[in-house]
């Protein structure tokens, strides 16, 4: 079973959406029964609950029994139907939410990234074999990409990536392939309230200041 995909689902879409969840840890037992442990110890009963159990930003939608158990294969309450692996699905399609980053370690087989604590729970990211992206958060139709990550093969790749980048900086490499960090060129701030363009403009500052105190090589 995929759970690390995350889990949970419900009774109305409004209560599906009420209950978007960024912390906890799936658990299961010789029964092959799973459930989700809250940091605090509790867990959810007769209820839907978005999870991003494996901490990609994207939230998928799990039922939870009375007894606290994900339901799998099943249709619940008003016909909305989990899959084999508990997630909410419509016309077989996996339904996601993007939700904020629960942390502040970021990474892969190759680097890792330590951002400061007052980042958690302000950004969300998105990530592929060549390049990470971190988001402000507030809302997902107003996000704000604040930096690039990119992972590249060839000197020529890396001379297109840096040439659309502002405030670019060669991290080093790893593995015969080059990092480099920069903001992208023409990112907006329209759709943001003051307060949260001040947010922005500290986050990008701040990393741009300590990337290479952020930056780890595997």
């Amino acid at each position: 079973m995929r759970i690390w995909k995350g889990l949970a689902a419900g009774a109305a879409l409004s209560v599906l959406a009420a209950f978007p969840s960024y912390a906890g840890h799936w658990v299961h037992d010789g029964n092959g029964r799973w459930w989700w442990q809250e940091e605090d110890g509790s867990y959810p009963r007769d209820m839907w609950k978005w999870l991003d159990g494996d901490g990609d930003c994207l939230a998928e939608c799990y039922y939870f029994d009375e007894n606290g158990y994900m339901v799998t294969n099943a249709l619940i309450g008003m016909g909305y139907e989990v899959n084999a692996d508990g997630a909410w699905v419509e016309d077989g399609t996996v339904q996601q939410k993007v939700v904020a980053y629960d942390g502040t370690v970021i990474g892969n087989d190759d680097y890792l990234i330590t951002l400061p604590d007052s980042w958690e729970g302000n950004f969300y990211i998105t990530q592929t074999e060549e390049c990470l992206r971190v988001y402000f958060f507030p809302l997902k139709e107003r996000a704000r990409e604040i930096f690039e990550v990119h992972r590249v093969g060839s000197l020529e790749e890396k001379r297109l990536i840096t040439a659309k980048m502002s405030g670019k900086q060669e991290l080093g490499w790893c593995r015969g392939y080059y990092y480099i960090c920069g903001t992208p060129q023409g990112s907006t701030m329209s759709g943001y309230e003051p307060g949260e363009r001040e947010m922005i403009r500290r986050m990008t500052e701040d990393f741009e200041k300590n990337i290479m105190k952020y930056f780890e090589f595997q």
